[in-house]
């Protein structure tokens, strides 16, 4: 059984500002818009936990079987996270109060910050029932694990191919800092979170796959003494 914690996307932003600059906001042809890429996604290895009863992890559930015959041994608790910051770079146009604005640098990290798995203390590690709940589980961490990873490179290719956000190669030209802030943010969560709310669906359906009765039954029959 899985249970997912979806956290948010969380923006940050810095800024410095460079001395005025007289005409319109001039793009460097030369500079790599790449360059200010910085992607990354963590792996996390699981813990597994054997000192909770039945009971207990069937407690931490959102949904229960009302069925006395169809208990769940085990659960594995996933929680990812998905951090994005940036630094904002700009030059004043000249004695005007208008800016020519870009992005020094862009993180973002999309990773797992919680991959806990519990198997009931009521089966012995080794033991049949034991390797069955685990192996269950394990389908669970490997799904996630997947699924995280497919989004994640939907991510770097949508933020790799976007045009939206201003370099030096192509700065904005903007009538206020607080504009320019607001634009950046907007063009960032248009590329990430659409992907981010594909990715919090997709992770649920796949492991809704593997948590039917059906599949419980099956599983279950792989040994007896339950």
């Amino acid at each position: 059984m899985i249970r997912s914690y979806l956290v948010a996307l969380c923006l940050c932003y810095g800024f410095w500002f460079a001395v005025p600059v007289f005409g319109g906001c001039l793009g460097d042809p030369k500079f790599d818009p790449h360059s200010i890429l910085h992607l990354s996604s963590t792996p996390l290895q699981p813990r597994y936990f054997h000192n909770m009863s039945t009971a207990q992890i069937e407690s931490m559930r959102h949904t229960q079987f009302h069925n006395k015959m169809m208990h769940n041994p085990g659960l594995t608790l996933a929680e990812q996270e998905l951090k994005s910051d940036y630094q904002m770079g700009g030059m004043r146009r000249g004695r005007r109060a208008e800016y020519c604005i870009w992005v020094e640098s862009l993180s973002l990290d999309f990773s797992y910050k919680r991959m806990d798995v519990y198997v009931s203390s009521q089966y012995p590690e080794g033991s049949c029932q034991y390797n069955v709940i685990l192996g269950h589980e394990n389908q669970h961490v490997a799904i996630n694990n997947q699924t995280l990873q497919n989004y994640y490179s939907m991510m770097q290719k949508a933020i790799w191919n976007a045009r939206s956000i201003p370099t030096k190669a192509k700065p904005l030209p903007v009538r206020s800092l607080n504009q320019g802030k607001a634009i950046i943010a907007a063009r960032i969560n248009g590329i990430v979170n659409p992907i981010y709310a594909r990715f919090k669906k997709a992770v649920l359906a796949e492991n809704a796959k593997i948590d039917t009765i059906a599949n419980y039954r099956a599983t279950q029959a792989k040994c007896s003494s339950w």
